[in-house]
């Protein structure tokens, strides 16, 4: 184990163990924080922890900011959260990757705002106020999905299925044929993935951190102070560069208002960790079942794009995808990585994704 990561665990369990010895419980902070009840006035030392405690107002304000930027509809399958961008246009209904919810397409595809669509963001199942019985496999997701645009009375709409999201716009695509124009896989998982048994640092993440909010609370933190130290970190960990590449890209990131801002929005899209544990566990348990995509049954225009050096989601799901879905168009980013909005071709992907839709939009 690295140095560095037996610091942040040593630093988490630090953290955890001054929260655990608190009076304040999670129930009752999510509840005051979402405005469904208050903190007796005689729980002094709760009080001043809601009001004063940086994490703790950190988190609060962070339930309340999810609440605020979304809706939630009851539809014939469960309570489903959504958010739409856009008052005209054809709608694109993005479905998210892991861990996410709707707040993952801003922080990663602000870039197709304002650019003539109605863009409907939604929480899948186990995501924020989704909750997990609407659906667990890919498939009941494409379901979910089918079922918000009933009810928000979206007859057809094009799908990007990002990361995660990949299985399920896939399924969406191939159930409802006639629901759907155009299709973007971008980055997307089109076979099994699993989390890797040999690498020590994924494994600490996807089994412990990822859903310890401290930890993401001393992440968001760091990444509003520093964010070249959380982009390094998110380049190393998502991307196959080589350091020289690395820091050239970092540098060029830094010059760049647009993709920091997508820096100190990435784990914010990630936070809190409870409200999202349950869909990402389901991911990672769905994930491992991927096999067989009905890819061959796509009859929706299709566009395909990843980086080569994705180390999160290989390229040769990409390849993989191209050569078994009909009428589909691969392009590959050179040197983009599983965050393709921090890559120097974002402003071309923008215009790839731009020129791809508008051709194929309903007249």
């Amino acid at each position: 184990m690295k140095k560095g990561s037996l610091g942040i665990m040593i630093a988490v369990s630090f953290g955890m163990s001054l929260f655990m010895a608190s009076c304040i419980t999670e129930k009752a902070l999510y509840e005051s924080a979402a405005g469904k009840g208050e903190l007796p006035q005689w729980r002094l030392l709760a009080r001043a922890r809601e009001n004063y405690g940086p994490y703790i107002k950190w988190k609060q304000d962070l339930i309340k900011e999810l609440n605020e930027g979304s809706s939630v509809v009851h539809t014939r399958l469960g309570p489903v959260e959504y958010a739409v961008n856009g008052e005209s246009g054809p709608y694109l209904v993005v479905m998210h990757g892991g861990p996410g919810g709707y707040d993952q397409t801003a922080a990663l595809f602000s870039d197709m705002f304002g650019k003539g669509f109605r863009i409907l963001s939604w929480s899948r199942p186990g995501y924020l106020r989704t909750p997990i019985q609407d659906g667990k496999t890919y498939e009941e997701h494409a379901e979910v999905a089918a079922a918000l645009m009933d009810e928000l009375g979206i007859r057809k709409a094009a799908v990007l299925g990002y990361s995660a999201g990949g299985p399920v716009a896939i399924h969406f695509a191939t159930r409802y044929p006639d629901r759907i124009w155009a299709l973007i896989l971008e980055c997307a998982v089109t076979q099994q993935w699993v989390i890797s048994s040999e690498n020590l640092r994924e494994k600490i993440y996807f089994g412990y951190l990822m859903y310890n909010d401290p930890f993401l609370w001393t992440s968001d933190v760091t990444g509003q102070m520093s964010p070249r130290l959380i982009g390094m970190s998110t380049i190393e960990m998502e991307s196959s560069l080589d350091k020289d590449a690395t820091k050239k890209l970092m540098d060029s990131i830094m010059q760049d208002p647009r993709r920091v801002k997508v820096l100190t929005g990435l784990m914010k899209s990630m936070s809190p960790g409870e409200l999202r544990q349950d869909g990402m566990e389901n991911d990672v348990e769905q994930l491992e079942k991927v096999k067989d995509l009905p890819l061959k049954k796509i009859k929706a225009p299709t566009l395909i794009i990843h980086g080569t050096d994705d180390a999160d989601v290989t390229v040769a799901d990409a390849a993989f995808a191209a050569n078994r879905i009909p009428n589909s168009k691969l392009y590959l980013v050179h040197g983009g990585f599983h965050v393709l909005a921090l890559t120097d071709a974002i402003d071309t992907i923008t215009e790839q994704r731009v020129l791809f839709l508008k051709k194929h939009a309903p007249k």
